[in-house]
């Protein structure tokens, strides 16, 4: 028993010191996150600094305390050695993950954060996003909390899949006995050690008996043995109980010096402690060393008091009669050097509970300096609101919870606040705006239906027509995006007459259904009307909470190819970062994501979907269908099957809606089941996913997927599909545009060959012309799939020279992009007309080494060796400092680097 106890605590130690040594080392597989959770009093500090003194690389520690959660960033700022702005500026937690960027350049790095429990929100929202940035920086977070008070944001953090939690065990009864040794400067005898087997493997409950026993001369010492007098009173006692006895035997004046310090709630003076009622610091002075000599209370070298322990605090303030806590409460309020301290006077008067009148102006007074940090306003508002207890919520406190809420992305609960205003509001006003926040959150959680319900239900009202036009532009807004239904054939608006006074939101609606139904030009320039028009309003002072800026680059893939789009993408963030709309920034890289894919950036792709979905998940956004899709495509190519099936398995469970109804996740499905050779099924998919978009007009998806169902057809020999092929792309209502062309032509001419109604000759002659056109838009994934075409075609003629020529054309492309389950298949395709080929005979890029980078790799290791930051490279490139951190972490695994500096030396040696 004595065994499996001692190896339960150190055991568990022993895992943390392991797990802390293989994220450290990058082990892969190795969890970068490690929380310890335990109970008061459990020894959690002390094992956080015994594991930080064992570390032989950088580090950073900081300690939350009572009042952290109340000041913006101040943990993170003690935790990163950055002075705290007042007030903080919107830039500052972006500010603070460059720091950290910086500090990771030179190698490894632990952050360690104790008590995180008392953090504050924005700190919290900063190591949920660090512990994301763990997979490509040599960072490693380890992280000490309780299991209570609970915290949303930090339960959160905790629920990650790349994070580990240890629970810390109580200490056994040998370990208590050596702890009060060390204590005591004796070794407690028999009885004794029996007595603080009481304290349940708790050491502050240990340590607090053998204090109380020392206070009370119920231990005795002799000859270097302790023992528990004979008189003495039972010891055994909870952890607060032992608490409560030892700060019992303090004298009156220390106990009401605890007792200030307890409602204070961090390190104080005798100065300011001294003037909550009036006295002299110099009075104080007895009380505070009696309570330094019972072990309570520790005086720091800048003269600050504070609790030796964390639950001395806890008990002396739940000793307290509610009553007399409230006058300490007012006192802190109104003490001269509190009043400075908007946040600390809001604490005080939430605490004292005793004037809701003073308390709201405290709280709005607070929350105007939170404006940048709406985590913690979030934070200070629940508080307010919870303390009506079943009276009024004060006018207003709704919409600004929901609103602080939204913007740090917790959306359900935003749109939960925004409910419950609605339910009790009676202000005209106050209900228009919680009723746009609850449809901006709708629609960006992707709750289509209830957006809809929520249109119903306002439309029902006596609303005037301006509104009225608004709602419906959204609710067309939304339908376009579910893509439930199929897309409108007529206008929502006549544009020549009409754009001029449209609202931002209608032109966004008619740009999507343009877009969609295949007039993408069209499309494309009413969606860049609308971000000029929105900027527009901007500039003059309109708020900045419309996706008009989204769409450009997003339409631009489809419309003019990729190069193009990156041009959009790129005017489009530097629109993005003189607003500081931060909240694009997902949907921004999520469509750099398809750009690289579009151009056979594999890595690259991977990089922005990374690190576009992490940023959407945190922010709990929907409308990621493209993107985890996608994501998967980039695994089918690379061949890493299995991963790509755990993907799209957890996108289908998830029941999230496809955004405008592109079944893109079916395509990877069909990708997927053509890799592992699964013909029919993979036909089955394909003739799913082009049936759907037919039906629901979706022609603006169909020229970029034609080609794959076309091969998989003819693969499968599956007729019916070639002649929904067919069909599909005869049936739309515009011609295709210049970068759609070539691959319409070449799918169409691809399906009627197989159909046995166009010579091969013919389609070797669309698949040249088609694979020129792509090249010059960029698309290197489709010009690759063209030159495949055309060297099957050849083959299937019999014409090997000319098969072999083409094909090594596709080679080049596949195997620079290291498509190697794309280099597999033409190699099966040629094999099967007596073809054969090896891929790697014309690999135009090696897997390591300088010229296995990426152009955009090469980019980014260039800069680093200028000296510039991970936040400067990601200012330059107009990219996030998150997707620079991949790519430098893609070039340091291909070149067998292992930091930046290293990186910088090695391109500076280069000729």
């Amino acid at each position: 028993m004595l065994a499996s106890h001692l190896a339960g605590r150190r055991g568990t130690i022993d895992q943390i010191r392991s797990a802390l040594a293989a994220a450290r080392r990058g082990d892969r597989g190795a969890p970068r996150t490690l929380v310890m959770t335990a109970g008061p009093g459990t020894g959690k500090s002390h094992t956080l600094h015994l594991l930080q003194s064992e570390i032989d690389s950088a580090t950073r520690y900081a300690r939350a305390d009572d009042l952290s959660a109340r000041h913006p960033f101040v943990v993170a700022a003690a935790l990163i050695g950055t002075g705290l702005p007042f007030p903080v500026p919107d830039t500052f937690e972006d500010e603070l993950y460059r720091e950290v960027d910086s500090l990771c350049a030179d190698g490894p790095l632990v952050l360690i954060v104790d008590d995180a429990h008392h953090a504050d929100a924005a700190t919290l929202d900063l190591l949920t996003r660090l512990a994301g940035a763990t997979r490509d920086l040599p960072l490693v977070l380890l992280v000490g909390r309780r299991p209570l008070p609970e915290r949303d944001v930090l339960t959160r953090l905790v629920a990650r899949a790349d994070v580990r939690e240890w629970t810390l065990p109580p200490m056994t009864d040998a370990e208590i006995t050596r702890l009060a040794s060390g204590f005591l400067g004796a070794q407690p005898d028999r009885g004794l050690a029996t007595a603080l087997s009481a304290a349940g493997g708790n050491p502050m409950q240990a340590i607090s008996m053998v204090r109380s026993l020392q206070q009370s001369g119920g231990v005795v010492v002799t000859g270097g043995r302790a023992s528990i007098a004979t008189d003495s009173a039972d010891v055994a006692a909870g952890t607060r109980d032992a608490i409560t006895q030892h700060l019992a035997l303090l004298d009156g004046r220390a106990r009401e010096l605890t007792q200030k310090m307890a409602v204070w709630g961090r390190p104080a003076t005798l100065g300011e402690l001294a003037v909550l009622d009036g006295a002299s610091p110099a009075s104080l002075v007895g009380a505070a060393q009696s309570a330094i000599d019972a072990g309570i209370v520790a005086a720091g070298a800048d003269g600050r008091l504070s609790f030796t322990h964390d639950l001395y605090a806890d008990v002396t303030n739940q000793s307290l009669a509610p009553f007399l806590r409230s006058v300490l409460h007012e006192a802190a309020a109104n003490h001269p050097a509190i009043r400075r301290n908007r946040q600390a006077v809001a604490h005080h008067r939430l605490a004292a509970g005793t004037d809701p009148d003073a308390t709201l102006v405290a709280v709005r007074r607070a929350e105007s300096e939170l404006a940048n940090t709406p985590a913690v306003a979030a934070d200070l508002l629940e508080e307010l609101a919870q303390q009506a207890d079943g009276a009024p919520t004060p006018a207003g406190v709704h919409v600004s919870l929901a609103v602080a809420l939204a913007r740090t992305g917790r959306l359900a609960r935003a749109a939960t606040v925004a409910a419950e205003g609605l339910a009790v509001s009676t202000d005209i006003d106050e209900m228009a705006d919680l009723t746009r926040i609850q449809l901006f959150v709708l629609i960006a959680k992707g709750d289509s239906a209830r957006v809809n319900e929520l249109i119903d239900e306002t439309l029902a009202l006596p609303v005037g027509d301006d509104v009225a036009e608004t709602l419906t532009d959204l609710r067309r807004y939304v339908g376009l995006l579910d893509g439930a239904t199929p897309v409108p054939d007529e206008p929502f608006f006549d544009i020549e007459r009409d754009a001029g006074t449209r609202s931002v939101q209608g032109l966004i609606a008619e740009s999507l259904r343009l877009f969609l139904i295949g007039q993408v030009e069209d499309g494309l320039r009413l969606a860049l009307l609308a971000s000029q028009r929105q900027n527009e309003s901007q500039v003059a002072g309109g708020p900045a909470n419309s996706s008009a800026d989204i769409w450009p680059p997003l339409i631009g893939v489809y419309t003019r190819g990729p190069a193009a789009a990156a041009d959009l993408l790129e005017r489009a963030v530097r629109l993005r970062a003189n607003q500081g709309t931060d909240w694009m920034t997902a949907y921004h890289e999520l469509t750099q994501g398809s750009i690289d894919l579009g151009r056979g950036n594999l890595d690259d792709a991977a990089a922005a979907w990374d690190a576009g979905l992490e940023r959407a998940a945190a922010a709990d956004m929907g409308w990621t269908s493209q993107a985890h899709a996608g994501r998967a495509m980039v695994d089918v190519l690379r061949g890493d099957l299995a991963t790509a099936t755990t993907r799209l398995d957890g996108w289908d469970a998830s029941g999230e809606p496809d955004q405008f109804g592109f079944p893109t996740a079916l395509r990877a499905w069909a990708l997927l089941h053509e890799a592992r050779r699964k013909l029919k099924p993979a036909a089955g998919t394909a003739a799913t996913a082009w049936d759907r978009a037919v039906s629901t007009r979706l022609y603006a998806w169909l020229p970029f997927v034609a080609l794959d169902c076309a091969r998989i057809a003819t693969r499968a020999q599956d007729m019916a599909l070639l002649e929904a092929v067919v069909a599909g792309l005869d049936a739309a209502p515009y011609p295709p545009t210049a970068s759609a062309r070539g691959p319409v032509a070449l799918a169409r001419a691809r399906c009627l060959a197989s159909l046995g109604r166009l010579d091969l000759a013919d389609v070797i002659t669309i698949a040249q012309r088609s694979a020129d056109e792509l090249r010059e838009v960029s698309d290197g994934l489709l010009e690759a799939c063209a030159w495949e075409e055309a060297a099957c075609a050849a083959a299937a003629l019999n014409d090997a020279r000319a098969a072999r020529d083409l094909a090594a054309k596709a080679f080049v492309l596949t195997q620079s992009m290291g498509a190697v389950t794309m280099s597999a298949r033409i190699a099966s395709r040629l094999r099967a007309h007596g073809v054969r080929m090896d891929p790697n005979a014309v690999r135009d890029r090696p897997t390591h080494g300088w010229p296995s980078l990426t152009e955009t790799e090469v980019t980014v290791a260039e800069l680093v060796a200028t000296g510039l930051s991970g936040g400067e490279i990601a200012d330059q490139l107009f990219i996030s400092t998150r997707t620079v951190q991949t790519h430098v972490s893609h070039a340091l695994a291909k070149l067998g680097l292992r930091t930046r500096v290293e990186l910088a030396a090695y391109v500076a040696s280069r000729p």
